[in-house]
Protein backbone atom coordinates (compact mmCIF):
# COMPACT_ATOMS: atom_id res chain seq x y z
CA UNK A 1 0.00 0.00 0.00
CA UNK A 2 2.85 2.77 1.02
CA UNK A 3 4.62 1.54 -2.29
CA UNK A 4 1.18 2.80 -4.30
CA UNK A 5 0.58 5.70 -2.40
CA UNK A 6 4.23 6.62 -3.83
CA UNK A 7 4.03 5.95 -7.26
CA UNK A 8 0.82 8.10 -6.55
CA UNK A 9 2.36 11.53 -4.94
CA UNK A 10 3.98 12.53 -7.97
CA UNK A 11 1.29 12.45 -10.09
CA UNK A 12 -1.35 14.01 -7.82
CA UNK A 13 1.25 16.55 -7.18
CA UNK A 14 1.38 17.41 -11.05
CA UNK A 15 -2.26 17.64 -10.78
CA UNK A 16 -2.53 19.96 -8.87
CA UNK A 17 -0.25 22.31 -10.46
CA UNK A 18 -2.18 21.88 -13.59
CA UNK A 19 -5.20 22.81 -11.99
CA UNK A 20 -3.50 26.20 -11.28
CA UNK A 21 -2.53 26.16 -14.46
CA UNK A 22 -4.84 24.59 -17.24
CA UNK A 23 -8.00 24.79 -15.61
CA UNK A 24 -9.06 28.39 -15.94
CA UNK A 25 -12.25 30.10 -15.61
CA UNK A 26 -14.00 30.84 -19.10
CA UNK A 27 -13.18 35.11 -18.24
CA UNK A 28 -9.68 34.11 -17.71
CA UNK A 29 -9.04 32.26 -21.10
CA UNK A 30 -10.63 35.03 -23.13
CA UNK A 31 -8.89 38.18 -21.20
CA UNK A 32 -6.69 40.42 -23.14
CA UNK A 33 -2.83 39.81 -22.14
CA UNK A 34 -1.50 42.55 -19.77
CA UNK A 35 -0.08 45.48 -21.00
CA UNK A 36 3.62 46.40 -20.02
CA UNK A 37 3.54 49.74 -17.98
CA UNK A 38 5.86 51.15 -20.41
CA UNK A 39 3.74 50.41 -23.25
CA UNK A 40 0.82 52.59 -21.64
CA UNK A 41 3.38 55.45 -21.04
CA UNK A 42 4.47 55.36 -24.54
CA UNK A 43 1.13 55.44 -26.08
CA UNK A 44 0.15 58.20 -23.46
CA UNK A 45 2.77 60.11 -25.01
CA UNK A 46 2.26 59.56 -28.59
CA UNK A 47 -1.53 60.31 -28.12
CA UNK A 48 -0.53 63.26 -26.11
CA UNK A 49 1.81 64.40 -29.28
CA UNK A 50 -0.93 64.25 -31.63
CA UNK A 51 -3.49 66.20 -29.91
CA UNK A 52 -0.95 68.73 -29.68
CA UNK A 53 -0.82 68.59 -33.34
CA UNK A 54 -4.55 68.51 -33.77
CA UNK A 55 -5.37 71.26 -31.50
CA UNK A 56 -2.51 73.70 -32.67
CA UNK A 57 -3.14 73.72 -36.77
CA UNK A 58 -7.19 72.38 -36.29
CA UNK A 59 -6.95 69.58 -38.72
CA UNK A 60 -7.16 65.58 -38.03
CA UNK A 61 -3.68 64.14 -37.43
CA UNK A 62 -2.86 61.45 -39.79
CA UNK A 63 -0.94 57.82 -39.21
CA UNK A 64 2.10 57.72 -41.87
CA UNK A 65 2.75 54.82 -44.05
CA UNK A 66 6.51 53.99 -44.60
CA UNK A 67 5.91 51.98 -47.61
CA UNK A 68 9.09 49.78 -47.78
CA UNK A 69 13.16 48.81 -46.75
CA UNK A 70 13.45 47.09 -43.01
CA UNK A 71 11.41 49.61 -40.75
CA UNK A 72 8.56 50.05 -41.21
CA UNK A 73 6.55 49.71 -38.23
CA UNK A 74 4.39 52.88 -37.32
CA UNK A 75 6.41 52.88 -33.41
CA UNK A 76 10.13 51.49 -34.07
CA UNK A 77 12.44 50.84 -31.28
CA UNK A 78 15.72 52.25 -32.28
CA UNK A 79 19.38 52.03 -30.69
CA UNK A 80 20.22 55.96 -31.78
CA UNK A 81 23.28 56.14 -29.28
CA UNK A 82 25.25 53.20 -30.03
CA UNK A 83 24.88 50.85 -26.48
CA UNK A 84 22.65 48.40 -28.44
CA UNK A 85 19.82 48.51 -26.05
CA UNK A 86 17.08 50.07 -28.26
CA UNK A 87 16.15 53.24 -26.01
CA UNK A 88 14.42 55.47 -28.60
CA UNK A 89 10.93 54.79 -29.68
CA UNK A 90 10.54 56.51 -33.46
CA UNK A 91 6.82 57.50 -34.38
CA UNK A 92 5.28 58.95 -37.85
CA UNK A 93 2.30 62.08 -38.26
CA UNK A 94 1.58 63.78 -41.00
CA UNK A 95 -0.80 66.75 -40.81
CA UNK A 96 -2.26 67.71 -43.73
CA UNK A 97 -2.17 71.28 -45.34
CA UNK A 98 0.81 72.56 -44.00
CA UNK A 99 4.04 73.14 -45.20
CA UNK A 100 6.31 69.71 -44.64
CA UNK A 101 3.50 67.84 -43.20
CA UNK A 102 5.53 65.17 -42.44
CA UNK A 103 6.60 64.82 -39.03
CA UNK A 104 8.75 62.08 -37.40
CA UNK A 105 9.09 62.42 -33.50
CA UNK A 106 11.26 60.59 -30.85
CA UNK A 107 10.83 59.45 -27.74
CA UNK A 108 12.78 58.82 -24.67
CA UNK A 109 12.38 57.46 -21.23
CA UNK A 110 13.64 59.36 -18.55
CA UNK A 111 12.08 58.37 -14.77
CA UNK A 112 9.87 55.93 -15.97
CA UNK A 113 8.07 58.57 -18.37
CA UNK A 114 8.71 59.20 -22.15
CA UNK A 115 9.29 62.93 -23.44
CA UNK A 116 10.23 64.03 -27.19
CA UNK A 117 13.89 64.24 -27.72
CA UNK A 118 13.98 64.99 -31.13
CA UNK A 119 11.82 65.36 -34.24
CA UNK A 120 12.58 65.64 -37.96
CA UNK A 121 10.15 67.30 -40.44
CA UNK A 122 9.62 66.88 -44.20
CA UNK A 123 7.76 67.12 -47.60
CA UNK A 124 5.87 64.62 -49.32
CA UNK A 125 3.08 62.50 -49.57
CA UNK A 126 4.54 59.59 -47.43
CA UNK A 127 8.19 58.13 -46.04
CA UNK A 128 9.38 55.56 -48.83
CA UNK A 129 12.00 54.27 -46.28
CA UNK A 130 13.95 55.59 -43.31
CA UNK A 131 17.14 54.08 -42.21
CA UNK A 132 19.48 55.26 -39.20
CA UNK A 133 23.13 55.18 -39.14
CA UNK A 134 26.27 57.04 -37.62
CA UNK A 135 27.02 59.57 -40.16
CA UNK A 136 29.17 62.13 -38.56
CA UNK A 137 31.08 59.68 -36.26
CA UNK A 138 29.53 60.92 -32.92
CA UNK A 139 26.23 60.94 -31.33
CA UNK A 140 22.89 59.79 -32.19
CA UNK A 141 22.54 57.95 -35.52
CA UNK A 142 21.56 60.01 -37.90
CA UNK A 143 17.84 59.58 -40.01
CA UNK A 144 18.14 58.75 -43.47
CA UNK A 145 14.14 59.24 -44.82
CA UNK A 146 13.51 58.95 -48.43
CA UNK A 147 10.74 61.12 -49.31
CA UNK A 148 8.27 60.07 -51.64
CA UNK A 149 7.32 63.80 -53.12
CA UNK A 150 4.66 62.24 -55.55
CA UNK A 151 4.41 59.47 -57.75
CA UNK A 152 7.83 58.59 -59.12
CA UNK A 153 9.65 61.08 -57.52
CA UNK A 154 11.50 61.07 -54.68
CA UNK A 155 14.01 63.02 -52.36
CA UNK A 156 16.64 61.70 -49.70
CA UNK A 157 17.00 63.67 -46.89
CA UNK A 158 19.58 63.15 -43.92
CA UNK A 159 19.10 64.44 -40.74
CA UNK A 160 21.09 64.43 -37.41
CA UNK A 161 19.78 64.93 -33.57
CA UNK A 162 23.07 66.35 -32.22
CA UNK A 163 22.32 69.93 -32.78
CA UNK A 164 19.26 69.53 -30.02
CA UNK A 165 20.92 70.59 -26.71
CA UNK A 166 19.41 68.34 -24.39
CA UNK A 167 19.95 68.53 -20.60
CA UNK A 168 22.74 66.84 -19.53
CA UNK A 169 22.74 63.09 -18.10
CA UNK A 170 24.46 64.32 -14.94
CA UNK A 171 21.55 66.47 -13.70
CA UNK A 172 19.00 64.10 -11.14
CA UNK A 173 16.36 62.91 -13.21
CA UNK A 174 13.41 65.03 -11.77
CA UNK A 175 15.70 67.91 -13.07
CA UNK A 176 16.15 65.98 -17.04
CA UNK A 177 12.49 66.06 -16.83
CA UNK A 178 11.32 69.10 -16.18
CA UNK A 179 13.87 70.66 -18.72
CA UNK A 180 12.75 68.72 -21.73
CA UNK A 181 9.23 69.42 -20.91
CA UNK A 182 9.79 72.71 -21.22
CA UNK A 183 11.62 72.40 -24.70
CA UNK A 184 9.74 73.57 -27.53
CA UNK A 185 9.41 71.63 -31.03
CA UNK A 186 11.91 74.61 -32.55
CA UNK A 187 14.17 73.38 -29.77
CA UNK A 188 13.50 69.85 -30.46
CA UNK A 189 14.47 69.86 -34.36
CA UNK A 190 16.97 68.18 -35.99
CA UNK A 191 18.98 69.43 -38.93
CA UNK A 192 18.88 68.87 -42.39
CA UNK A 193 22.47 67.63 -43.59
CA UNK A 194 21.09 66.43 -47.00
CA UNK A 195 18.84 67.02 -49.53
CA UNK A 196 18.84 65.08 -52.78
CA UNK A 197 16.56 63.37 -55.47
CA UNK A 198 17.04 59.82 -55.77
CA UNK A 199 15.00 56.88 -57.23
CA UNK A 200 13.55 53.50 -56.60
CA UNK A 201 13.33 50.82 -58.76
CA UNK A 202 10.70 48.82 -59.94
CA UNK A 203 10.85 46.04 -57.50
CA UNK A 204 10.68 48.22 -55.32
CA UNK A 205 14.30 48.68 -53.56
CA UNK A 206 15.33 51.82 -52.65
CA UNK A 207 18.08 53.70 -54.49
CA UNK A 208 19.35 55.46 -51.11
CA UNK A 209 21.72 52.99 -49.63
CA UNK A 210 24.16 53.19 -46.49
CA UNK A 211 27.33 51.18 -46.61
CA UNK A 212 30.69 51.93 -44.72
CA UNK A 213 32.07 52.40 -48.35
CA UNK A 214 35.40 53.74 -47.49
CA UNK A 215 35.59 51.45 -44.26
CA UNK A 216 36.56 54.39 -41.82
CA UNK A 217 34.16 53.36 -39.51
CA UNK A 218 31.71 55.56 -40.70
CA UNK A 219 28.50 55.24 -42.61
CA UNK A 220 28.27 56.58 -45.84
CA UNK A 221 25.07 57.50 -48.32
CA UNK A 222 24.85 55.76 -51.67
CA UNK A 223 22.17 57.77 -54.14
CA UNK A 224 20.98 55.76 -57.59
CA UNK A 225 19.30 58.53 -59.94
CA UNK A 226 18.00 57.28 -63.00
CA UNK A 227 17.76 60.41 -65.96
CA UNK A 228 14.42 59.35 -67.50
CA UNK A 229 16.15 60.75 -70.93
CA UNK A 230 18.42 57.76 -70.50
CA UNK A 231 21.34 59.93 -71.17
CA UNK A 232 23.26 60.21 -67.84
CA UNK A 233 21.95 57.76 -64.66
CA UNK A 234 24.83 58.10 -62.03
CA UNK A 235 25.23 57.28 -58.62
CA UNK A 236 26.52 59.10 -55.93
CA UNK A 237 28.74 58.73 -52.98
CA UNK A 238 28.10 61.32 -49.66
CA UNK A 239 30.01 61.19 -46.34
CA UNK A 240 30.98 63.34 -43.51
CA UNK A 241 33.39 65.65 -44.54
CA UNK A 242 35.31 68.56 -42.60
CA UNK A 243 32.04 68.95 -40.27
CA UNK A 244 29.41 68.72 -42.91
CA UNK A 245 27.76 66.36 -45.51
CA UNK A 246 29.65 66.65 -48.53
CA UNK A 247 29.76 64.53 -51.99
CA UNK A 248 32.59 62.00 -52.33
CA UNK A 249 32.26 61.08 -55.42
CA UNK A 250 30.21 60.32 -58.83
CA UNK A 251 29.93 57.72 -60.97
CA UNK A 252 28.29 56.97 -64.14
CA UNK A 253 25.59 53.80 -64.72
CA UNK A 254 25.24 52.30 -68.40
CA UNK A 255 24.34 54.77 -70.98
CA UNK A 256 20.67 54.11 -72.32
CA UNK A 257 18.90 53.14 -69.11
CA UNK A 258 15.15 53.52 -69.06
CA UNK A 259 14.29 51.53 -65.94
CA UNK A 260 16.05 50.47 -62.80
CA UNK A 261 14.72 46.99 -61.93
CA UNK A 262 16.78 45.78 -58.38
CA UNK A 263 19.53 47.83 -56.38
CA UNK A 264 21.16 44.91 -54.10
CA UNK A 265 24.52 45.90 -51.77
CA UNK A 266 27.14 43.28 -51.46
CA UNK A 267 30.82 42.72 -51.40
CA UNK A 268 33.58 42.58 -54.57
CA UNK A 269 35.82 39.38 -53.85
CA UNK A 270 38.78 39.69 -51.89
CA UNK A 271 40.06 39.44 -47.97
CA UNK A 272 38.65 43.03 -46.99
CA UNK A 273 34.66 42.70 -47.42
CA UNK A 274 34.53 45.60 -49.74
CA UNK A 275 31.09 46.72 -50.16
CA UNK A 276 29.85 47.47 -53.63
CA UNK A 277 26.24 48.43 -55.22
CA UNK A 278 24.88 46.11 -57.78
CA UNK A 279 22.54 47.54 -59.60
CA UNK A 280 20.03 45.85 -62.53
CA UNK A 281 18.67 48.08 -65.27
CA UNK A 282 16.94 47.90 -68.51
CA UNK A 283 18.42 49.34 -71.70
CA UNK A 284 15.79 50.67 -73.63
CA UNK A 285 17.40 48.91 -76.83
CA UNK A 286 16.46 45.85 -74.89
CA UNK A 287 18.27 43.97 -72.61
CA UNK A 288 19.65 44.22 -69.51
CA UNK A 289 22.33 45.35 -67.47
CA UNK A 290 24.46 45.35 -64.24
CA UNK A 291 26.15 48.07 -63.28
CA UNK A 292 28.92 47.68 -60.15
CA UNK A 293 29.78 50.26 -58.08
CA UNK A 294 32.64 50.40 -55.33
CA UNK A 295 35.01 52.91 -53.83
CA UNK A 296 38.52 52.00 -54.97
CA UNK A 297 41.68 54.28 -54.05
CA UNK A 298 39.83 56.82 -53.01
CA UNK A 299 37.57 57.12 -56.10
CA UNK A 300 34.08 55.89 -56.73
CA UNK A 301 34.17 53.82 -59.57
CA UNK A 302 31.79 51.71 -61.68
CA UNK A 303 34.20 48.62 -61.89
CA UNK A 304 31.84 46.87 -64.78
CA UNK A 305 31.78 49.88 -67.00
CA UNK A 306 32.88 48.83 -70.97
CA UNK A 307 34.98 51.13 -73.27
CA UNK A 308 31.16 52.15 -75.03
CA UNK A 309 29.92 53.51 -71.69
CA UNK A 310 27.75 50.33 -70.93
CA UNK A 311 28.58 47.61 -68.36
CA UNK A 312 30.40 44.31 -69.46
CA UNK A 313 27.50 42.66 -67.68
CA UNK A 314 24.99 42.86 -70.53
CA UNK A 315 22.21 40.52 -70.52
CA UNK A 316 19.99 39.60 -73.71
CA UNK A 317 17.84 37.05 -74.82
CA UNK A 318 17.41 35.38 -71.25
CA UNK A 319 17.06 37.89 -68.59
CA UNK A 320 15.15 35.42 -65.68
CA UNK A 321 18.20 34.73 -63.82
CA UNK A 322 20.14 37.71 -61.82
CA UNK A 323 22.98 38.23 -59.44
CA UNK A 324 23.68 35.16 -57.06
CA UNK A 325 25.68 34.02 -54.33
CA UNK A 326 26.03 31.18 -56.74
CA UNK A 327 28.87 29.49 -54.41
CA UNK A 328 27.78 30.77 -50.92
CA UNK A 329 31.47 32.29 -50.40
CA UNK A 330 29.10 36.05 -49.57
CA UNK A 331 29.69 37.46 -53.07
CA UNK A 332 27.49 38.23 -55.69
CA UNK A 333 28.66 36.03 -59.00
CA UNK A 334 26.70 37.77 -61.96
CA UNK A 335 25.20 35.92 -64.95
CA UNK A 336 26.50 35.96 -68.33
CA UNK A 337 23.89 33.31 -70.33
CA UNK A 338 24.55 31.60 -73.68
CA UNK A 339 22.32 29.54 -75.77
CA UNK A 340 22.79 26.17 -76.57
CA UNK A 341 22.46 24.68 -79.86
CA UNK A 342 19.17 22.65 -81.17
CA UNK A 343 19.29 19.77 -83.63
CA UNK A 344 16.29 19.26 -86.33
CA UNK A 345 14.05 22.00 -87.96
CA UNK A 346 11.06 21.61 -85.76
CA UNK A 347 13.19 22.04 -82.62
CA UNK A 348 13.02 25.80 -81.29
CA UNK A 349 15.90 26.04 -78.53
CA UNK A 350 15.43 27.95 -75.16
CA UNK A 351 18.43 26.12 -73.22
CA UNK A 352 20.69 28.45 -71.74
CA UNK A 353 23.99 27.80 -69.70
CA UNK A 354 25.01 30.76 -67.15
CA UNK A 355 28.75 31.61 -66.81
CA UNK A 356 29.08 33.24 -63.38
CA UNK A 357 31.65 35.67 -62.68
CA UNK A 358 32.72 37.96 -60.05
CA UNK A 359 34.63 41.13 -59.39
CA UNK A 360 37.50 41.48 -57.29
CA UNK A 361 38.73 44.32 -54.90
CA UNK A 362 41.14 45.60 -58.22
CA UNK A 363 37.87 45.53 -60.64
CA UNK A 364 38.94 42.57 -62.17
CA UNK A 365 36.39 40.28 -63.59
CA UNK A 366 37.16 36.42 -62.73
CA UNK A 367 35.12 33.16 -63.94
CA UNK A 368 33.24 30.85 -60.79
CA UNK A 369 31.05 28.56 -62.27
CA UNK A 370 29.00 26.82 -65.37
CA UNK A 371 25.03 26.38 -64.61
CA UNK A 372 22.09 24.76 -65.79
CA UNK A 373 19.08 26.66 -64.34
CA UNK A 374 15.65 25.31 -64.66
CA UNK A 375 14.02 28.67 -62.99
CA UNK A 376 10.32 26.93 -63.82
CA UNK A 377 11.30 23.59 -62.03
CA UNK A 378 12.77 25.56 -59.23
CA UNK A 379 16.67 23.63 -59.59
CA UNK A 380 20.21 23.98 -61.09
CA UNK A 381 23.09 21.56 -62.00
CA UNK A 382 26.66 22.76 -61.91
CA UNK A 383 27.80 22.06 -64.78
CA UNK A 384 31.94 20.59 -65.69
CA UNK A 385 33.94 22.84 -67.94
CA UNK A 386 34.47 19.51 -69.90
CA UNK A 387 31.02 20.42 -71.22
CA UNK A 388 31.44 23.24 -72.62
CA UNK A 389 30.37 22.85 -76.57
CA UNK A 390 29.98 19.31 -75.96
CA UNK A 391 26.39 19.09 -74.65
CA UNK A 392 22.48 20.30 -75.98
CA UNK A 393 19.06 20.13 -73.62
CA UNK A 394 15.80 19.27 -74.34
CA UNK A 395 12.66 18.23 -72.61
CA UNK A 396 9.91 15.45 -72.28
CA UNK A 397 6.87 16.13 -69.72
CA UNK A 398 4.81 13.19 -71.71
CA UNK A 399 4.44 11.64 -68.24
CA UNK A 400 1.36 13.30 -66.33
CA UNK A 401 2.69 14.11 -63.25
CA UNK A 402 6.69 14.12 -63.93
CA UNK A 403 8.98 16.80 -65.57
CA UNK A 404 11.79 15.68 -67.38
CA UNK A 405 15.34 17.47 -68.72
CA UNK A 406 17.45 15.12 -71.05
CA UNK A 407 20.75 16.23 -71.32
CA UNK A 408 22.61 15.21 -74.34
CA UNK A 409 26.11 14.98 -76.12
CA UNK A 410 25.99 17.55 -79.10
CA UNK A 411 27.07 15.95 -82.12
CA UNK A 412 26.63 18.69 -84.97
CA UNK A 413 23.85 19.88 -86.42
CA UNK A 414 24.01 17.05 -89.18
CA UNK A 415 24.17 13.71 -86.20
CA UNK A 416 21.28 13.72 -83.98
CA UNK A 417 22.27 14.31 -80.14
CA UNK A 418 22.89 11.09 -77.89
CA UNK A 419 20.77 11.58 -74.27
CA UNK A 420 23.41 10.45 -71.37
CA UNK A 421 21.10 11.78 -68.75
CA UNK A 422 18.38 13.05 -67.22
CA UNK A 423 16.94 15.35 -64.23
CA UNK A 424 13.42 15.08 -63.32
CA UNK A 425 10.95 16.36 -60.65
CA UNK A 426 8.14 14.87 -59.56
CA UNK A 427 5.81 14.23 -56.85
CA UNK A 428 6.96 12.27 -54.07
CA UNK A 429 4.57 10.08 -54.27
CA UNK A 430 5.43 8.76 -57.92
CA UNK A 431 9.29 7.52 -56.29
CA UNK A 432 8.45 4.63 -54.32
CA UNK A 433 10.51 2.23 -56.83
CA UNK A 434 12.97 4.70 -57.78
CA UNK A 435 15.80 3.66 -56.05
CA UNK A 436 15.44 0.24 -57.19
CA UNK A 437 15.32 1.09 -60.57
CA UNK A 438 18.65 2.25 -60.65
CA UNK A 439 17.68 6.46 -60.17
CA UNK A 440 19.46 8.71 -58.28
CA UNK A 441 17.25 10.18 -55.46
CA UNK A 442 19.35 14.03 -55.47
CA UNK A 443 16.60 15.92 -53.51
CA UNK A 444 13.54 15.71 -51.50
CA UNK A 445 11.58 18.97 -50.32
CA UNK A 446 7.71 18.68 -48.90
CA UNK A 447 6.00 16.66 -51.62
CA UNK A 448 8.33 16.95 -54.30
CA UNK A 449 11.55 14.82 -55.11
CA UNK A 450 14.32 15.60 -57.80
CA UNK A 451 15.56 12.39 -58.92
CA UNK A 452 18.47 11.29 -61.91
CA UNK A 453 19.41 8.54 -64.32
CA UNK A 454 22.33 7.64 -66.83
CA UNK A 455 21.44 6.84 -69.77
CA UNK A 456 22.93 2.89 -70.70
CA UNK A 457 25.69 3.64 -73.41
CA UNK A 458 25.65 7.24 -73.05
CA UNK A 459 28.34 9.39 -73.18
CA UNK A 460 31.22 9.34 -70.72
CA UNK A 461 29.87 12.67 -69.03
CA UNK A 462 32.94 12.32 -66.16
CA UNK A 463 30.54 12.16 -64.08
CA UNK A 464 28.93 9.32 -61.51
CA UNK A 465 25.96 9.99 -58.85
CA UNK A 466 28.35 11.26 -56.00
CA UNK A 467 29.38 14.58 -58.53
CA UNK A 468 25.48 14.46 -59.33
CA UNK A 469 24.82 14.85 -55.41
CA UNK A 470 27.53 17.63 -55.26
CA UNK A 471 26.31 19.44 -58.41
CA UNK A 472 22.47 19.40 -57.57
CA UNK A 473 20.48 22.37 -56.03
CA UNK A 474 17.26 24.10 -55.36
CA UNK A 475 17.48 27.41 -56.54
CA UNK A 476 16.14 29.63 -52.87
CA UNK A 477 14.96 32.98 -52.44
CA UNK A 478 17.75 35.39 -51.36
CA UNK A 479 18.62 39.27 -51.88
CA UNK A 480 19.11 38.63 -55.37
CA UNK A 481 15.87 37.58 -56.05
CA UNK A 482 12.98 38.48 -53.65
Amino acid sequence: MKKRWTMLAPMLLALALLSGCLFRSPDDLYRQPEKSPGYEQLNAAIRAVRTGLETEFGVRVEDVTIMAGDNTASIQLQDLDGDSLRESAVTFFRVPGIEKPIKIYIFNQIDEEYVVTGVVEGEGSAIYAIDYAQINGEGRKELAVNWQISTGAYQLGVYTLDDVDLPSEGLEEEERLAAVRSMTRADLMGTERLLTRCSVAVDGSSGCRLLDMDRDSRIEVLVARMDAGGASSQVELYGWDDGAIASLGVTELSAGINALNRIRTNYLAGNHNQPALYVTSTLAEGGRVIDVVAYMNGTLTNVSMGSEGVSRELIQGYTDINPTDINSDMVAELPSPYQLPSYGESTSSNFWLIDWAQYDERGTRNHVVTTYHNVSDGWYLTIPESWRDQITISRNDQVTGRREVVISHWLGQEREPEPFLSIYRMASSRTTDLEEEGWTILREEENITYAARFHEDGWNSGLDEMDLLERFDTIKRSWYNE
